[in-house]
């Protein structure tokens, strides 16, 4: 079991990070270059280092999945499988909980990371891509991976949400992750005028991130932020 989904999620990982490469850095679409964030041309050399971290990454996460996927089998999570078990409206609300409740994690962890003594020994690997690419989501130290995936196995335990909900969690995980690192904003402009690029993580945003280190560390929303004044923009 571990196995298989060891090679899931390194393919699921390699094609998603393919196809968004090869579209943005390799084709680079002309109508796209108002959008692109940096420059790309002298990233390229890092991406064998970052494939690699990746992969192990994917090494690390694999045996936890297994894990919670055997737990939920058993019936010793909270997750349910009846989408009337809570009623229609938990359904998105349990969603929102989560994403909220990781990405509060995700921003005090990251901002630990960012701590001098941390970062030289765990968090560096993932800022050695100043300049982020598709291929850096999942670039990470083994501890910060771990640090990465013990959450939502956590959350798990404690909070109902069905099975369903639970999908779509783990596809926005992916999504986010990926797509802000991608080098360009991907969002349509109307977007990055209105109410998405005011409360939630773009490419621009966590770009920011890469290029200055001290600010933007939310993985989702900006609400931590906004609130811990550590929220930048260039508007």
């Amino acid at each position: 079991m571990t196995l298989v989904i060891f090679f899931s999620l390194s393919l699921r990982y390699l094609i998603v990070s393919f196809l968004l490469y090869w579209l943005l850095w390799i084709r680079r679409p002309k109508s796209w270059e108002n959008r692109r964030l940096q420059d790309i041309n002298r990233r390229k050399n890092k991406i064998s280092t970052e494939i690699k971290w990746s992969i192990l990454s994917c090494l690390i996460f694999s045996p936890l999945v297994a894990l919670t996927m055997k737990i939920i089998e058993t019936g010793h999570t909270k997750v349910y499988f009846d989408p009337l078990g809570y009623g229609w409206l938990y359904l998105p609300l349990s969603l929102f909980i989560y994403l909220f409740l990781h990405d509060t994690y995700f921003y005090w962890t990251h901002f630990w990371l960012h701590n001098p003594k941390m970062y030289r020994r765990f968090h560096k690997v993932h800022h050695e891509s100043i300049n982020p690419t598709p291929w850096t989501s999942f670039c990470f130290d083994p501890f910060e991976s771990i640090i990465q995936a013990i959450i939502i196995p956590i959350l798990l335990l404690i909070i109902p949400i069905h099975i369903s909900m639970v999908v779509v969690l783990l596809i926005l995980m992916t999504l986010f992750g990926v797509i802000n690192h991608t080098g360009y904003e991907v969002y349509p402009s109307s977007w990055m005028r209105g109410f998405w690029n005011q409360y939630w993580i773009t490419p621009t945003h966590h770009t920011l991130h890469h290029h200055k280190f001290n600010c933007n560390y939310g993985l989702y929303f900006r609400f931590w932020d906004k609130l811990m004044k550590t929220d930048v923009m260039n508007n």
